[in-house]
């Protein structure tokens, strides 16, 4: 006599233990599936309710959602991982900057830096403000008037050669330009 397919596949081991697995977790499932009855009866019911899709779907439409809104959020979402490391190197340059700022000796050392290069350029205004303040002294203690031949004398000198050749070049320049 010959066995039912069935009755054979029961007397394997994994079979029977697969059983027992099934009979012990069948509270659980028969939970999880009234749960989902209940999902359904409840999605059931709200597009069955007029009111409820009439306020979803003038809250849609509030919204301007064409195909140039989708192509741009899908492009968006295309480029998220790379935004994602620009935050994160940014935030990272944020997190040093202020742990530098709080850090005395690091603030003390760009300090000290920074005047190094200030410095010198603070140093030279003093000199040109000196030097302003010394012609305009020299230049009220002068009081005889100046003549042509004075000037003509001046021209000749390379200082003012100098400078009468900046005055041409700049001329040339905005003439060119205008």
């Amino acid at each position: 006599m010959t066995n039912n397919p069935i009755q054979e596949q029961l007397k394997h081991p994994e079979t029977q233990e697969a059983i027992v697995q099934l009979l012990a977790n069948l509270p659980t499932y028969q939970k999880n599936l009234d749960q989902l009855g209940e999902l359904l009866a409840f999605g059931t019911a709200l597009l069955q309710d007029q009111s409820s899709i009439a306020k979803y779907d003038s809250l849609l439409r509030s919204y301007n959602i064409d195909i140039e809104t989708v192509h741009a959020l899908i492009s968006l979402l295309e480029k998220l991982p790379r935004l994602n490391e620009l935050i994160e190197t940014l935030d990272n340059i944020i997190l040093f900057a202020e742990s530098a700022v709080q850090d005395e000796e690091t603030m003390d050392y760009a300090m000290n830096s920074l005047q190094s290069y200030t410095d010198p350029l603070v140093e030279k205004g003093k000199q040109g403000m000196d030097l302003a303040k010394e012609i305009k002294q020299d230049a009220q203690l002068i009081g005889e008037p100046i003549s042509i031949f004075q000037m003509m004398k001046w021209i000749k000198e390379p200082s003012a050669q100098q400078g009468l050749r900046y005055i041409r070049a700049a001329l040339t320049a905005f003439n060119n330009k205008i």
